[in-house]
């Protein structure tokens, strides 16, 4: 049988994802379509005679469409607002399909129908008998995979911490952000502006989507190696993963955060305060510009926001988990620290996102992850995923301590 595989964007994870594939993955055909200048060519220098390039966009439905038709699996790395659409369209075409994004997108959940849509995809699927990987790469992805280890090694969870977060050394920290993208500008800016839900001491708490980086709902975390204190933010809802850990019948605290280095928020909230984050266009002479859209090209522009030669970023995982094993209180925390990988040229966050995509597509393609609609990185097998990591260099390390009974971060 055929292994049809369509990637949809060779940007930075898409890269990596297709590097893994060709070193580690078993696959006939591969179908790559991006739509930047110079992206044949880029194809080309693979040197891969089961590889193609096709120049489009995620517009382009059609064309997409004639190479689902063949194809046994479509990897997503488009911008986010295609995510869904790309799943509908594999779905439509009978092939299974799988995203680092968030298929149920909280960007978007105001939208009329998205809703509705995502739940009829996820019907569509399984009606289909084909599977849909969501959340598949560093954060969300690694995260709920590391979660879920974490749960699974205790016997009643009453507290859950998650942080998932890219961040450079400390010698490359030197704009004023302190922080340099390594994927979309768009969507790390869009990110910035998003509510968030989090349960504490029982209680379930909102916050509006321009207070995420205010000082009330900031707290700090101090990490061996790293010099300095991080920063970190709470980070969409954390409430949906509370049942999809099924830790519902003793949790009392959960937060999922993201981390930065110490001033990152103050900015990012007078940015929100003041309406800079927001996609709704305004007049700038006879242009109507979305003032988030400014804000990337501003920032994206400049090389201070650019890693150079010879720096390095950083990514991070982190659950701690807080419970009872045993009869004892006991506290849990799995964590790994990626850093660049200056001979590869891989990014920590080219890493934690393409790699992790790449391994789950083979487990697809063998069938070992074959629950028809939508699956979850928890769902997979948790084993082999962490030994298929440790084999690229991504080690995590586990501690297990006695708990103090403080549910806080």
């Amino acid at each position: 049988m055929e292994r049809r595989v369509v990637l949809l964007g060779y940007g930075m994870q898409g890269k990596a994802c297709v590097y893994d594939l060709i070193k580690n993955g078993d696959f006939s055909h591969l179908d790559i379509v991006d739509c930047y200048e110079g992206f044949l060519n880029d194809v080309e220098k693979l040197a891969d005679s089961r590889i193609r390039g096709h120049h489009m966009d995620g517009d382009d439905h059609a064309g997409l469409m004639a190479l689902f038709a063949p194809a046994t699996l479509v990897i997503d790395f488009f911008p986010p607002h295609f995510t869904l659409p790309m799943m509908e369209l594999a779905v439509a075409s009978g092939c299974h399909a799988m995203t680092s994004s968030y298929i149920n997108n909280p960007s978007y959940q105001d939208v009329p129908g998205f809703v509705q849509r995502v739940e009829d995809l996820g019907k569509n699927a399984r009606a289909k008998g084909l599977t849909i990987l969501q959340e598949f790469g560093m954060d969300p992805g690694m995260d709920l995979a590391a979660g879920q280890k974490v749960v699974d090694s205790l016997d009643e969870v009453h507290a859950l911490h998650s942080y998932g977060a890219g961040f450079p050394e400390p010698a490359a920290s030197h704009n004023p952000l302190r922080y340099k993208f390594t994927w979309s500008v768009i969507g790390t800016v869009r990110s910035h502006l998003r509510p968030a839900r989090y349960l504490a001491q029982g209680e379930t708490l909102e916050i509006p989507k321009d207070s995420m980086f205010a000082p009330d709902h900031t707290h700090f975390l101090a990490l061996p190696g790293l010099d300095e204190e991080l920063e970190c933010f709470y980070n969409g809802n954390s409430m949906e993963y509370i049942s999809l850990f099924g830790i519902q019948d003793h949790v009392q605290t959960m937060g999922r955060y993201i981390c930065r280095w110490p001033g990152h928020g103050a900015f990012w909230e007078r940015m929100a305060k003041c309406g800079f984050l927001s996609s709704d266009p305004i007049t700038v002479g006879d242009q109507q510009i979305p003032p988030d859209a400014f804000c990337a090209a501003l920032l994206g522009d400049q090389s201070q926001f650019r890693y150079q030669q010879g720096e390095r970023d950083i990514g991070l995982i982190r659950v701690d988990g807080r419970g009872i094993k045993d009869g004892k209180p006991v506290r849990i925390v799995m964590q790994t620290l990626v850093y660049h990988d200056l001979d590869s040229g891989f990014s920590a966050m080219q890493q934690t996102v393409g790699f992790p995509m790449a391994i789950g597509a083979m487990m697809i393609l063998d069938g070992k992850v074959n629950t028809p609609g939508m699956v979850m990185p928890m769902e997979v097998p948790l084993d082999e995923y962490f030994q298929a990591l440790e084999t690229r260099g991504i080690c995590f390390e586990c501690t297990e301590t006695p708990w103090d009974g403080v549910q806080t971060p």
